[in-house]
């Protein structure tokens, strides 16, 4: 039912008018007159003007989306009595005219197929048309006017319902988003554009070539496996052979043991029977000789009964003395485990105590050790800048004694080389 409705919104907006396409029922906008579209870039008017269209179109085809038998059904049940005070009378009432006028529309578009095969339009589905058209407006512009109706008329639908719908309007945003980008894309932005698509096509190419390759691979290998797979079923197959043979052969084995064990069975059974029997000879008349025996120490017993409760009397006597000093024995290991407790409480802190003194002694002697062994640093440092300066102050008193030397040798030339005047 969005056809009809969304051809009779179209045709006001872009100048096209409702006709029907010959072989088949749809509705399809069809242009009075094409103009000639301009060579140069629209202007920014030009493209506002037509996002703004874009705009009305996906308001429009929103509402109309929700203009249906289905939601006009659940606003007039029970449940939707909320939602009918929302909408009010005017707008419920324009609801079932919208149904009825589609109804009329589409059994007058039925009709004018058959009469448009033999040429005809009727004057009918233009009058249909209009109407519709004349009442998609006012429904549109009253819902427009309700806040959240959209919101609250689409919990009367199905989720299948609307999947097309808003399937078509997320199309058509995406179709006025690269709208927007054409109008506002430069020559060098597009002429970018081109070459990265040129480059993506090349890349396509490639990777078909490449899944064509893959594809010949995937073929070989599922050859292949298939192959393995007959090969794993006959094997299988021998090996469900074999298994049939050895439940055979267990079977057999299985009656045979039967049969041999029920044999022993029996033989057992009457060997315990003629033992029991034996048995029971001996035990009645162990039973006549304990009756006989009983009869005999009755005294006995009594006096040995007297014995007992006087060994019983002692014996509690023992236990008393007993349990008095095992408690006397229990406080006073109490009173130890105490004392042990706080002299192992003592030995652990004077544990801790003297494991610091002995780290604080290592940390010492590690100190001293270092200052030792920078004492003797120092030392040895000393030693050879002392070694070194008797040698270069040695060296230094060699030079100035040659120095000397020098000059006292060519003072003695100066005296001794000139002859003496008579």
């Amino acid at each position: 039912k969005l056809k009809p409705r969304a051809c009779a919104e179209a045709g006001p907006r872009a100048g096209v008018r409702s006709a029907r396409t010959r072989g088949t029922g749809a509705l399809c906008p069809v242009p009075k007159a094409v103009p000639t579209m301009p060579t140069s870039k629209p202007t920014n008017i030009d493209a506002q003007r037509i996002l703004g269209i874009m705009d009305e179109l996906k308001e429009k085809l929103t509402y109309l989306s929700v203009a249906t038998p289905q939601v006009l059904a659940g606003l007039q049940s029970e449940e939707g009595a909320a939602a009918q005070e929302l909408v009010g009378p005017e707008l419920m009432k324009q609801f079932a005219e919208q149904m009825r006028l589609e109804e009329l529309y589409v059994v007058a578009s039925a009709a004018a197929d058959r009469d448009l095969a033999h040429g005809d339009e009727s004057e009918e589905v233009r009058g249909e048309e209009h109407s519709l058209k004349k009442n998609t407006l006012e429904l549109c512009r009253k819902m427009r006017a309700i806040p959240n109706i959209v919101t609250e008329l689409r919990n009367f639908q199905e989720r299948d319902a609307t999947r097309n719908v808003i399937q078509f309007l997320k199309t058509l945003a995406d179709m006025q988003e690269l709208t927007l980008k054409r109008l506002t894309t430069t020559v060098e932005e597009e002429r970018s554009r081109t070459e990265l698509l040129e480059h993506y096509k090349n890349r396509e190419a490639e990777a078909s070539k490449r899944r064509q390759q893959l594809e010949k691979d995937l073929t070989h290998l599922k050859s292949a496996c298939e192959r393995a797979q007959s090969h794993r079923n006959e094997i299988l197959t021998k090996l469900k052979a074999e298994l049939l043979d050895v439940r055979d052969s267990k079977a057999e084995r299985m009656t045979e043991l039967r049969n041999k064990y029920e044999k022993r069975m029996k033989d057992h059974e009457s060997a315990f029977a003629s033992k029991e029997e034996d048995l029971l000879r001996k035990i009645n008349a162990l039973k006549e000789a304990n009756k006989k025996s009983r009869a005999n120490n009755e005294e006995e017993e009594l006096g040995q009964k007297s014995k007992a409760k006087r060994y019983e009397m002692d014996v509690e006597s023992v236990i008393k003395t007993y349990d008095t000093s095992i408690k006397e024995m229990a406080f006073s290991c109490g009173e130890r485990m105490d004392a042990y407790k706080k002299e192992q409480k003592q030995l652990n802190e004077l544990a801790d105590h003297f494991k610091k003194v002995e780290e604080e002694r290592t940390t010492i002697a590690a100190e001293e050790a270092i200052a030792d062994a920078r004492q003797a640093k120092r030392q040895a440092e000393r030693a050879r800048r002392d070694l070194s300066s008797a040698l270069l102050q040695a060296f230094w008193r060699g030079i100035l004694a040659r120095e000397q030397y020098a000059q006292m040798k060519k003072a003695k030339k100066k005296k001794g080389g000139k002859p003496k005047k008579k």
